[in-house]
């Protein structure tokens, strides 16, 4: 499909009984970015907020266990590492095109749809694995203080609750979020599927 195409004009040229709910479509697509956008904004604040408190506990703990501090780096450098890169992949949603058409939605939509396939595939499993391994060190001394029994229920409890948000939470809301970006772009599609044959026809 090639992006040459005056979809707008295109649009103006159709009888009002062919025309798909373009103007709708446009808003969906566009308020998709923005809560897309939001959510990312909402993520990096909450951990940055997570990985300042951890270094402040970790800077005021009184440990002379080199597992306890390697398990705090660790789970900052987990932290900092998904915000980059997730943050990365997203440069595109806080540029502005007010003038954009269907088809740069489309284009724009179907980038950040395969940007988040490969944050959940690849990303997420890397974020959870050190994550994980930094709670694991840093557990360490404190289990080594605890009872059989409580340190048991504190770990199964962690790693418990862990693996619920990695194998439940994650792939819920993922799905979630792939399932409405299906919607939007496969009307995307369509308009423009609609628009290109009209102009073919001429």
């Amino acid at each position: 499909m090639s992006s040459n195409i005056d979809f707008k004009a295109l649009w103006q040229q159709q009888s009002a009984g062919d025309k798909p709910d373009i103007n709708a479509v446009i808003k969906k697509a566009m308020n998709l970015k923005r809560k897309t956008k939001s959510k990312l904004i909402w993520a990096n604040l909450v951990l940055v907020a997570t990985a300042v408190l951890i270094l402040f506990v970790g800077f005021n703990l009184d440990t002379h266990v080199f597992t306890t501090t390697l398990g705090i780096v660790f789970i900052v450098l987990a932290i900092v590492a998904f915000i980059v890169v997730s943050n990365g992949l997203h440069l595109s949603l806080f540029k502005s095109h007010p003038e954009a058409d269907t088809f740069t939605y489309l284009i724009e939509l179907t980038l950040i749809q395969k940007k988040q396939q490969f944050i959940h595939a690849k990303v997420m499993r890397l974020y959870y694995l050190f994550l994980g391994l930094g709670l694991f060190l840093y557990m360490i001394e404190f289990e080594k203080k605890m009872s059989i029994l409580w340190g048991s229920v504190f770990c199964i409890c962690t790693f418990g609750w862990l693996a619920f948000a990695y194998f439940y939470i994650t792939p819920r809301e993922f799905n979630r979020r792939q399932a409405e970006m299906n919607n939007t772009i496969a009307k995307l599609q369509a308009i423009n599927e609609q628009l290109t044959a009209s102009k073919e026809m001429e």
